[in-house]
């Protein structure tokens, strides 16, 4: 009798973590619920044909099962409603700080910003692959400049829990910028900015990964100084309106509360240029011109980028190319497609290391300074010049 009870209790378990499967094969979410939770949706797994290849399968498949299973909201709102009462402060994906603000939790952001992680052999490797490009730009008389956003937790450590702020530490975005410095790579530091734009308004969303429009002003500001466009900057009483009532988040709706909460933040006024799609994806690269002279502009960033900078930069450029860095494998031959006056490098903060084994895509093969992973210079060295730029700052 035990035993048939065994076998119903099976079946019915067996059915309840096979239904998400299922639906998700059926009728999977739409690549846009994946994409406002501020990540990229996973492809499906190639064909491995390497031993390198089959390493990086089980990764691969485990992260497209993630992305494609059935009920994938309904699943997060329960979540949160199971574990909020336990856990008080967020959930494994987001962290609730002061005044409710919320953080990331995902891809080490919090850690990263408080000088937790710091994966020095990466960041040589990310290092090296700048170096480099900038290296095949000059040859070709383009300009190069680096310049990161930062992460939220970083511009907004006060309101994190005592733990998660950083107590001086130097974090990979100082690591960066030093190894770059040492090897005359073109960079702007865009946290100080930022921070300072706090004093006049919110520069991050509340329940969103993303910086506001007033954020994303002074970071640009802050580049035309840096690649030595002075009379580019915009004051924001130009480019900001009023403050509006903005609904949800990108964190919000991870931690199930997207219907829930709201909050007040400048929109941009700026006029917007005609933007042509380089493919189906809604997402994806694409061009925005305007009808004034002026220089050609490539960015390759992600989020923080492709919804902000181009009407700014088209108050005095001619034409704004947006490609997705994906993780470093970009597709380089673009370069020669568009050829660009200047490309700027503008990863978010998560983003500074390059995922394992990726590089740009038909990028010449060229001698690196740190083939093993070292940083170059000592890893002692750069550290030291790390922490001399983050004392600097605070």
């Amino acid at each position: 009798m035990l035993h048939g009870y065994r076998r119903h209790l099976a079946l019915l378990a067996f059915g309840l973590l096979a239904t998400p499967l299922v639906v998700g094969i059926v009728k999977p979410d739409s690549p846009e619920s994946i994409l406002k939770e501020g990540r990229t949706l996973a492809p499906a797994p190639n064909a491995p044909v390497n031993r390198g290849d089959w390493l990086k399968l089980p990764e691969e498949i485990d992260a497209y099962l993630r992305d494609h299973f059935g009920f994938r909201q309904v699943l997060i709102r329960t979540h949160k409603d199971v574990t909020r009462p336990l856990l008080g402060f967020g959930n494994d994906t987001v962290l609730i700080g002061r005044d409710g603000r919320m953080f990331y939790l995902g891809e080490e952001t919090v850690r990263q910003s408080a000088g937790l992680l710091v994966r020095d052999q990466r960041v040589a490797y990310a290092t090296d692959m700048l170096v480099h490009m900038n290296q095949e730009l000059q040859a070709r008389g383009i300009r190069f400049l680096v310049a990161p956003p930062p992460n939220g937790a970083t511009i907004y450590q006060d309101d994190l829990p005592h733990w998660a702020q950083n107590p001086g530490k130097p974090t990979e975005y100082d690591l960066l910028l030093a190894n770059l410095a040492a090897k005359g790579v073109p960079a702007v530091d865009l946290r100080p900015a930022v921070k300072k734009a706090r004093n006049e308004g919110p520069v991050f969303y509340m329940h969103d990964t993303h910086w506001t429009f007033r954020g994303a002003l002074a970071a640009y500001n802050a580049i035309a100084e840096a690649d030595s466009h002075p009379e580019w900057r915009i004051e924001p009483g130009f480019a900001l309106g009023p403050m509006n009532l903005r609904k949800g988040g990108d964190l919000a709706r991870m931690f199930g509360v997207g219907d829930a909460v709201s909050e007040f933040a400048e929109e941009l006024t700026l006029p917007q240029g005609k933007k042509v799609l380089q493919s189906s994806d809604p997402f994806g690269d694409f061009t925005e011109t305007s009808e004034k002279a002026g220089p050609t502009i490539l960015i390759l960033g992600d989020s923080f980028t492709g919804g902000y900078l181009p009407a700014m930069i088209l108050q005095h450029a001619h034409r704004v190319i947006w490609m997705d860095h994906k993780s470093c494998g970009f597709d380089w031959s673009e370069m020669e497609t568009y050829h660009p006056d200047e490309v700027w490098w503008m990863p978010n903060e998560r983003f500074l290391v390059c995922k394992a084994g990726l590089k740009p895509m038909g990028l010449p093969e060229g001698k690196l300074d740190s083939a093993e992973g070292r940083a170059p210079g000592g890893l002692a060295e750069q550290i030291d010049a790390a922490g001399k730029r983050h004392g600097a700052q605070q």
